[in-house]
């Protein structure tokens, strides 16, 4: 992948933020056993339900969603694609903001249209044309469940060494709000990149979302075979937190919030458990 960087030096660089729901909070518990009898699809007394009651199911629904952020980066885009190829599509759009107007309403309390984005100045490249420097408020997000899971490259740099943390590309109105923050392990590079690197990604992560009780860093089952990433998970006494405090500990320009951020790495496919756990 350097080299390619290296022999592509002169191509103007484009970046831009796509997202993808990979949980939904729906899918069906692949632990339950089914029984040969047929069960309805449909329950037609529904509508004559008590109000309350009827409202106590919309409100089953509202499980923790994951919502994927990826930064793409116009030089390994094809790279990107195959990594979000791997990871489950699931509906955008939360389901009671289909059904009624009744589950809609109540959807609505609870879902917020969010994460505008913009590329900062120092990385926009308006020569390089065809795709957009900036992006609407188009993800569907509850804040008080949702998660939101951070893949690509968390600092991307230019063709000309310019660079800026991803998590700046979003409104720091919608970060400051996020509950539930995770970083792709994938994405820190460990042994690629200097610990100072790493450090630095993770600062402006924990900086950017401030009312996440701690940061959750993300595994997969590539990063036992290909990275050699050998935890029982989820586990706190992991390299990660440890860079993370070696370099905190060092400098006394950070709050006291910063200093004892716990770092939790988990697996990915246990990210919606943990967070309703927690919730």
């Amino acid at each position: 992948m350097f080299e390619s960087w290296y022999a592509r030096h002169d191509e103007k660089t484009k970046f831009w933020l796509d997202f993808q729901v990979i949980r939904d909070g729906l899918e069906p518990d692949t632990h339950v056993t089914t029984t040969t009898n047929a069960v309805p699809q449909t329950f037609t007394c529904f509508p004559t339900l008590p109000t309350e009651l009827r409202f106590k199911i919309w409100e089953s629904v509202i499980q923790p969603r994951i919502v994927l952020a990826a930064c793409f980066d116009s030089r390994f885009a094809a790279h990107k694609q195959t990594q979000l190829s791997t990871r489950p599509r699931r509906r955008a759009v939360p389901i009671l903001l289909h059904i009624c107007q009744e589950s809609r309403a109540l959807a609505q309390k609870h879902y917020s249209l969010t994460f505008s984005w913009k590329i900062p100045h120092r990385l926009a490249a308006p020569e390089a044309g065809g795709l957009p420097g900036a992006g609407p408020a188009r993800v569907w997000f509850n804040f008080a469940q949702d998660a939101l899971l951070l893949l690509g490259e968390l600092e991307p740099f230019d063709q000309y060494g310019f660079n800026s943390p991803m998590v700046y590309f979003l409104r720091k109105d919608d970060t400051r709000r996020v509950r539930h923050v995770a970083v792709a392990y994938e994405e820190l590079n460990l042994g690629m990149y200097e610990s100072e690197q790493i450090f630095g990604c993770l600062f402006h992560v924990v900086d950017r979302f401030p009312t996440a009780e701690r940061l959750l860093v993300t595994s997969t089952p590539a990063d036992s075979e290909v990275r050699r990433l050998d935890l029982t998970l989820p586990s706190t006494d992991n390299v990660i937190q440890k860079l993370w405090w070696a370099w905190i500990n060092g400098t006394s320009i950070v709050t006291s919030s910063l200093a004892n951020k716990q770092i939790l790495m988990i697996r990915e496919a246990d990210l919606a458990s943990f967070i309703a756990f927690h919730g």
